[in-house]
């Protein structure tokens, strides 16, 4: 025992000269700047863990100086291990620690209790009229309390490759026939939407007339509009599947029970509120379950790179992503553009060339340009539900900008967190790749339209401290539940582990 004594106190002593060390850095860092910083000018620090923030938040502090002259905002970025660690021992020794910080939603209950995160005024109103949506406000909210200004977030959503449903639109219109001769009837060619979005049911015979179908057609509104739609699409050339996503991760899963599974309710603070066993969530994930024999996705063999990169090759019809397949989808399509633009350019000039030197009265072989493969075009649209009456909600984080308790320039600091989450709001994509959660952002385009109406109806990670390790369990569970491990069993346990972190168990 006294070895493991002698050990801890060690430990101890290191940490201190660690942070002592660190806060060193700091002060030496802060004592260079503020000698440019006028004795009459208020100062405001700001602490970041996320480099991808650097550029956005230094050209924020410039435009702020310039419409609050008398607030100079420094932007710190401190190491990201241990991050609330470092605030806190910073604050509580007292010198030079953070106004500002910033930190995802499901850290705020942390913070708040020790004294890192306050509460807002909103002086400007900017948190009360709907200048964000609900989901933010709920990631911002802690104890009926709004505790931190949201900036930016992160969700998922519904891709699919447009041009293959346009495609299969022309085939079905045109009365397309199977390999087998037959023309296609109305259930095998993907007229499977009812008025209420459920599942249409079995075919009852040819139509009189049939309808006329669009691409839109076939954007899943239910989890059994995708598989009525697979079950008779026909893929053309480069298609190996029709459905795939990352089954290993809990944030490309979470949509299945978003809507069924509580933890903590809609602000996730709540430990009264914890449902997660419950008959809707068991028979969400039995249908969860019953998709890997449907599509046949191995955890091992779908990680959320890989299936991207192969559904903007055109292997997948649809796939859900996060926010990055916006960049990734638009660098494609830039370089699939120039590639068929040159295609098409060499075409012609090949073209020229053989009826220059061909023969007279014969007829030259000229490239048919038509034929030439146009660059794919990709949608973006919600998840879909379970059915008509199962919902679901993916999951979202925030990235919150919050008041550090011990700050004595709170008005200043507010000042700033107000202006960089609304007003400088629509520099953040374009500086840092991540969406902003201000609703008057400039989002014109489906990408960002679809993101910002998905952020709305999500549902936020949770702040409750004692839950904090739920995703790991969540992820552990849907794995064995994928693989065909009793839903039941694992959701039972899951719900008893929970409950037993909570002290209810």
């Amino acid at each position: 025992m006294r070895f493991r004594v002698k050990l801890i106190i060690v430990a101890l002593m290191a940490a201190l000269v660690v942070g002592i060390l660190y806060i060193g850095n700091l002060n030496n860092k802060r004592d260079e700047e503020s000698k440019t910083v006028s004795d009459n000018t208020e100062t405001v620090y700001l602490w970041y863990s996320d480099a991808s923030f650097t550029e956005f938040f230094t050209y924020a502090a410039v435009a702020f100086h310039e419409k609050y002259s008398g607030i100079r905002v420094i932007p710190v970025l401190v190491d990201e291990g241990e991050y609330l660690e470092s605030i806190n021992f910073a604050s509580v020794k007292g010198e030079d620690f953070p106004d500002i910080i910033l930190l995802a939603n499901d850290s705020l209950e942390k913070a708040y209790l020790a004294g890192l995160a306050s509460e807002v005024k909103d002086p400007t109103g900017s948190l009360a009229d709907g200048h964000f949506p609900k989901a933010a406000i709920d990631a911002v909210s802690y104890k009926n309390k709004l505790i931190g200004y949201p900036l930016s977030y992160e969700t998922s959503v519904l891709l699919y490759n447009k041009t293959y449903l346009k495609n299969w639109a022309e085939k079905v219109n045109a009365g397309w026939k199977s390999e087998a001769g037959e023309s296609l009837d109305e259930s095998e060619v993907g007229e499977y939407f009812s008025d209420s979005g459920e599942l249409a049911g079995g075919n009852t015979g040819a139509a009189e007339e049939q309808k006329t179908v669009t691409y839109e057609d076939y954007i899943p509104k239910t989890v059994d509009d995708l598989l009525s739609f697979a079950d008779g699409y026909q893929p053309e050339e480069g298609v190996t599947g029709i459905l795939k996503w990352d089954v290993s991760d809990i944030f490309y899963n979470y949509f299945f029970v978003g809507n069924s599974m509580i933890v903590g309710g809609n602000a996730g603070d709540d430990r009264n509120n914890i449902n997660i066993y419950n008959e809707d969530t068991i028979k969400c994930l039995q249908i969860y379950q019953g998709l890997n024999q449907f599509f046949s996705i191995s955890v091992e063999d779908s990680k959320a790179e890989d299936v991207l990169r192969d559904f903007i090759n055109g292997k997948y019809i649809y796939t859900i992503a996060t926010s990055n397949a916006i960049e990734e989808i638009n660098k494609a399509n830039k370089a699939a553009k120039e590639k068929y633009e040159s295609d098409v350019r060499a075409a012609k000039d090949a073209n020229e060339e053989a009826k220059l030197s061909a023969e007279e009265g014969t007829t030259p072989t000229l490239i048919d340009i038509d034929a030439i493969p146009k660059p794919l075009e990709y949608g973006y649209a919600l998840v879909p539900d379970i059915s008509g009456s199962l919902c679901t909600k993916s999951l979202s984080v925030t990235d919150v900008l919050a008041l550090n308790g011990y700050s004595e320039h709170k008005t200043a600091a507010e000042k700033f967190a107000a202006f960089v989450t609304t007003t400088y709001a629509n520099q953040l994509y374009s500086r840092t790749g991540r969406l902003a959660a201000y609703l008057d952002s400039g989002y014109t385009t489906e990408d960002f339209l679809t993101f910002q109406k998905e952020y709305a109806r999500s549902i936020p990670l949770p702040k409750i401290v004692e839950a904090s390790n739920l995703w790991v369990q969540l992820e552990i569970t849907f794995t064995k539940i994928w693989q065909g491990e009793s839903v039941e069993e694992h959701l039972k346990d899951l719900n008893s582990q929970i409950q037993s972190q909570l002290g209810g168990g």
